[in-house]
This record gives structure tokens, sequence and C-alpha cells, in this order.
């Protein structure tokens, strides 16, 4: 029994097929980068991170502030004339 060979008419759709994937794909990453660049969410993201966590890690409370911020405020433990004063509980 011979096989028989007809005509491939389906020559090139996985080409096209994946080249309207990437076509959607690509355009869904150029909308979410524009949404992301008009709203500004990087800066929202970013802004607890470089802000009150780090105060917290850095002094122990969100709303610290320490001598590279000018005074001392909210700080468990601040040097002020010479005196160590520690805050058990600032607010």
């Amino acid at each position: 029994m011979e096989l028989r060979r007809g005509r491939n008419t389906e020559s090139g759709q996985a080409t096209i097929e994946y080249v309207l994937i990437l076509t959607i794909i690509v355009s869904f990453y150029m909308a979410l980068m524009t949404v992301i660049d008009r709203m500004n969410l990087a800066e929202r993201l970013i802004g607890p991170i470089v802000g009150s966590y780090a105060n917290t890690y850095k002094y122990g409370h969100p709303k610290a502030k320490g001598f590279d911020e000018g005074t001392p405020e909210n700080h468990p433990r601040a040097v002020i004339d010479g005196k160590v004063r520690l805050f058990i509980n600032p607010r």
C-alpha cells in the first residue's frame, strides 16, 4: 500500500500563530509598562520600602528620625548634650 502525500495546505500556519502570540504578548507588555509609567506605580511601591520600613529597620520605629535626618525624634536611643536618653514607647 502506498502512502499518499497530499498537498500541505497548512505550511507556515505554526509560524503565523507564533507571530500572533508574540504580538499579543508584546502589546500586553507595552500597555502594562505605559500604565505603570503614567500612574507612578514604581514610586508608590518603593515608597514604603525606602521610608517607613527603612526607619523601622534602622531605628526601631516607623516614624523615627535620626541625626542623618536632622534631630532625633521617636528614636529609641538618642544622645543629646552628652546624655543618653532611652525612649521606651516613642509616640
